[in-house]
């Protein structure tokens, strides 16, 4: 179990800016990895309600259970680490799990973990790089008929993370279009599917 702020700032970028920068950073093939986010939430949309997210994500050779919480501004995000055969049971079962620290802080919410069930998935072709102000990170992601460009910068501190990610922008020419997390993005277009059936 892990529990973490999470201090990031994001930005939406056109298929030709997100190019551009894999370029700068001269991303080869074997620099991506692939992850599946799976959202879930309860009939009431009592996590949404509270801007909070519910998510089991799988790679390669792992898999976790991650609740991410507002917190002072940014996010608070709880997290159960998972082997890769129960985070495939917990997705064919459509639950989580009852026990462990998620569990625990969704109770605290006054939610049940027996309520929660998937609601949607996200599959990200992402790239990383260290850098000395922070991690930037480049994510392709597909969801329902869309795809989508993000840029996100993490960083440990928010002042001075804020002032080298405006910077970075600039730097690179980047318009600033904040984005909207990505369980928001795919809650988005699952409404509208289901809106023209």
């Amino acid at each position: 179990m892990s529990e973490e702020l999470e201090i990031e700032f994001k930005n939406t970028l056109s298929a030709e800016e997100y190019h551009q920068l894999l370029e700068y950073f001269n991303a080869r093939e074997n620099d991506f990895f692939t992850q599946e986010n799976h959202y879930f939430d309860s009939n009431l949309w009592e996590l949404k309600t509270i801007q909070a997210g519910l998510r089991i994500r799988v790679l390669k050779d792992s898999a976790e259970l991650t609740l991410k919480t507002p917190f002072n501004h940014y996010l608070l995000e709880t997290t159960d680490y998972l082997s890769l055969a129960e985070s495939k049971q917990l997705l064919v079962e459509n639950k989580i799990n009852s026990t462990g620290q998620v569990a625990k802080k969704l109770r605290e919410l006054a939610i049940e973990p027996i309520n929660v069930h998937l609601i949607g998935s996200l599959i990200t072709k992402r790239f990383e790089v260290k850098t000395p102000t922070g991690l930037i990170v480049l994510d392709q992601s597909f969801y329902g008929e869309q795809v989508d460009f993000e840029l996100e910068f993490e960083v440990q501190e928010a002042e001075t993370g804020k002032i080298n990610f405006d910077s970075f922008l600039k730097k690179h020419n980047l318009k600033k279009v904040p984005s909207e997390n990505k369980i928001v993005r795919m809650i988005k277009e699952s409404q509208r599917i289901r809106s023209l059936n």
